[in-house]
């Protein structure tokens, strides 16, 4: 199922779901303001865009992507719409950024109760 989601740009997310009734939501492109979109899915997986660090959310903003602050404030949302939080994992991070994204998203998962694991290049995802 096509979802649109917030971006300068035509943006949607993608609901996922398999024959056993697995399903995960996948976006690439995409900034803060998902609230419409929580109460149209209820996946076991999120893939999200995780662009760029909080000192720069100001150009995330801008830009229709989301920084670690975002997205803890976007998964605070959802858990209140879905009353839980789905396995999470981060991509389109800015590789000069990395190191200082991957720290505060480490904060946000450990605020939230909850893990949130960065993509990297050949993993398999298994729900």
């Amino acid at each position: 199922m096509a979802v649109p989601v917030q971006h300068p740009l035509d943006g949607v997310g993608f609901e996922v779901t398999s024959g056993d009734g697995k399903t995960l939501f996948y976006t690439g492109d995409t900034g803060a303001g998902l609230s419409s979109v929580w109460d149209k899915i209820s996946p076991q997986l999120l893939i999200i865009d995780l662009t760029w660090p909080n000192s720069l959310a100001n150009a995330a903003k801008d830009a229709g992507h989301l920084c670690p602050e975002m997205l803890k404030d976007e998964l605070l949302e959802f858990r209140r719409v879905n009353g839980y939080l789905p396995k999470v994992v981060a991509i389109h991070m800015s590789p000069q950024h990395e190191r200082e994204i991957k720290r505060e998203v480490g904060q946000v998962a450990k605020l939230l109760g909850t893990s949130i694991d960065i993509s990297h290049e050949g993993e398999e995802l298994v729900l």
